[in-house]
């Protein structure tokens, strides 16, 4: 388990709408069973999205978009079985937290 990983969303029913959750929390929190993720959405769901609040990550060749709003705690033995890493986009990704929690 690592910042930057990508899971599948642990609540079931969210799925259609959010297929993943993306780890951003400090690998330096480590020891805590709780992990904060960003819900991962599929393009042309929740319109005004834009390239720098919400960039484009390709999970298994499908292209979801980070929703920085929906932020979640899962604990970690929710997120099960990483489909992938996003760790290539980190700046992209630092951008958008930057956005949300800083305003630039």
């Amino acid at each position: 388990m690592a910042r930057f990983d990508i899971y599948p969303n642990p609540i079931a029913e969210d799925r259609p709408v959010f297929p993943y959750v993306l780890d951003i929390q400090s690998d330096l929190l480590y020891r805590f069973a709780e992990r904060v993720c960003v819900p991962l959405v599929r393009p042309g769901i929740i319109p005004g999205l834009t390239e720098r609040f919400n960039p484009s990550i390709a999970v298994a060749g499908e292209p979801v978009h980070l929703h920085p709003l929906g932020l979640a705690v899962f604990h970690t033995s929710e997120l099960r079985d990483s489909v992938g890493s996003a760790r290539a986009q980190a700046l992209e990704i630092e951008t958008a937290l930057d956005m949300l929690l800083r305003g630039y």
